[in-house]
């Protein structure tokens, strides 16, 4: 696990996103809460700084929508 994580550090993403946890189907409460961690996890680091952000929609204005006239 450690030299996956030193690999995602190498290409820009934080190696907190690569977990392995050991749970068996009979550990759902367990399952559970590792799910919930690691999502809060993620969402603490934000989106991924490798995915191109992308830009927001124009607005159109009021009388100007695409097709009308």
């Amino acid at each position: 696990m450690e030299e996956a994580h030193k690999l995602l550090e190498q290409i820009g993403l934080e190696g907190q996103r690569l977990q392995m946890i050991n749970i068996s189907s009979a550990m759902a409460g367990q399952f559970a809460f590792a799910a919930a961690e690691l999502t809060a996890e993620i969402e603490r680091l934000g989106p991924s700084p490798l995915r191109p952000r992308r830009e927001p929609a124009p607005s159109c204005k009021e009388g100007a929508h695409p097709g009308a006239g």
